[in-house]
């Protein structure tokens, strides 16, 4: 058995192996400790070696009690209360028991707390396993939905480079009709320089007039295509934004989880928080962190699959009024080449009528000349009758008869008269009708010179004008 002794402030206390507890109170404060055995409680005490010389032996307890105290130097005058041996052993008994009960007590919390640790170290090691697999689990679908964003993103930027390459060409295309509307207005005011019977609302000024009207109702078509590729072009970039925002976070949330799950027990910068609970208030639900992902990408797949239609329609816009431009160009064209066939060939009726009318006026002025001429040549005749009739109506008296001669000479001389009438009368209507030839001359010159114009300004203005517009060009480059 082991025995061991502890100054303890006045008291010395003796445990022995059996876990039995005895107290000796001690008066002075300065003693010296002493070692002896102590004996079963039902046993007469034995005084050990080092006190068997100086204490006398005792049957009773009591007896050694007052050896002892007389040994250890008490004053003999001193009073004291003593306990009967009964209460010590019953103090002794209860504090034992008390020790005992402590002990089974501390020994079953002992196991118990063995217990609760390697429980709570299986737990917790479990729960940590299923944190590291739970983060793992996470770091999968947070990848994964990046994945999906950042190809929702690249698409999307894909189809905002091809509605601005779209937009550029109904841009190009409404750039394109200025140059065919002021060719076509041109044209018109050209045409209104026609003089007289020429300034005529013909087929041509028609159709000017449709291709203008054309032009401006494509203008308006292209101008509502480009602010509906404006407002598409917008959703897309609002889209993008949301996507990229949303791809940000997923970055950041894969950093920090990541590094969450990196960290074990041993990592460097761990700390304590004291309530967790204080960081949940901006939390959200897994099921709404998902449809808000869910969310942006069905706005961004709605909104590519708008800005698609937007580039179909502006494609089907343009297409649609290249081909009407070009077709009412081209009715343009016949109906101004129609117009040149009808002036040219009017011009060519003016021309053989005018030619006409000059060799008609002409042979007047070749007629009149002779009919003047002759006119003229009864001159000499007319002479020579009358002076022949003067000379003979001075014959004498009775040889001054009305014969032959006479009847002869008169006749002569009204036929002659007669054919100088009829020359002057014709001569008169030969210069009447020359007049009127010179005049029809005079008008089919103007109405040639006006001809002349017309085929000048439609074919030297208006149709070298329109030579200029080229229609390929209002069709954008790789269309």
């Amino acid at each position: 058995k082991l025995w061991y002794q502890r100054r303890v402030r006045g008291s010395i206390i003796i445990l022995t192996g059996r876990q039995r507890l005895y107290i000796v109170t001690i008066v002075t404060i300065r003693v010296c400790t002493v070692s002896f055995q102590l004996p079963s409680i039902r046993e007469p005490v034995q005084m050990t070696s080092a006190y068997s010389s100086v204490l006398p032996s005792y049957g009773s307890k009591r007896d050694v009690g007052k050896a002892l105290l007389q040994t250890l130097g008490a004053p003999s005058n001193t009073v004291r209360d003593r306990k009967a041996p009964e209460h010590w052993n019953a103090a002794l008994n209860m504090h034992v028991r008390l020790s005992d009960k402590d002990k089974n007590k501390a020994e079953t919390q002992r196991d118990a707390s063995n217990r609760l640790i390697k429980e709570l170290d299986h737990k917790t090691k479990t729960k940590q396993s299923e944190i590291n697999r739970r983060l793992q689990d996470r770091i999968t679908t947070v990848a994964y939905w990046k994945q999906r964003l950042n190809t929702e993103h690249a698409a999307i930027c894909q189809e905002i480079t091809n509605l601005n390459m779209s937009k550029q060409k109904t841009q190009q295309a409404l750039a394109s009709t200025e140059l065919p509307t002021e060719v076509s207005t041109n044209c018109l005011k050209n045409r209104e320089n026609r003089e007289a019977i020429d300034l005529v609302q013909d087929l041509v000024d028609d159709e000017l007039i449709n291709e203008l009207n054309m032009l401006s109702e494509v203008q308006k078509l292209l101008s509502t295509r480009i602010c509906d590729s404006d407002q598409r072009l917008k959703a897309l970039n609002d889209c993008k934004t949301n996507l990229e925002y949303d791809i940000r976070d997923k970055e950041e949330c894969l950093r920090l989880d990541e590094h969450c799950y990196k960290l074990n027990n041993g990592s460097a910068g761990l700390q304590q928080i004291a309530q967790p609970s204080l960081y949940d208030g901006h939390t959200t639900t897994v099921e709404k962190h998902e449809i808000f992902s869910q969310d942006n990408l069905e706005k961004s797949e709605i909104a590519r699959v708008m800005s698609c239609l937007q580039r179909e329609l502006n494609d089907f816009s343009i297409n649609k009024s290249n081909d009407e431009l070009q077709k009412q160009s081209e009715l343009v064209g016949s109906m101004f080449r129609l117009r040149l066939k009808e002036l040219t060939d009017a011009k060519t009726g003016l021309d053989g009528q005018l030619e006409k009318t000059n060799q008609e006026i002409s042979s007047v002025e070749d007629s009149l000349h002779q009919l003047r001429e002759a006119l003229r040549s009864k001159d000499g005749p007319m002479k020579v009758a009358t002076t022949r009739f003067a000379v003979r109506a001075k014959r004498p008296n009775v040889e001054q008869t009305r014969d032959y001669v006479h009847g002869g000479l008169l006749s002569e001389i009204n036929d002659i008269s007669g054919s100088q009438e009829a020359l002057k009368q014709q001569i008169a209507s030969a210069e009447e009708t020359l007049h009127r030839l010179l005049k029809n001359k005079e008008r089919l010159e103007q109405d040639i010179a006006i001809k002349k114009k017309s085929i000048q300004i439609d074919e030297q203005q208006c149709l070298r004008l329109r030579k200029t517009l080229s229609w390929r060009g209002f069709r954008p480059a790789g269309m």
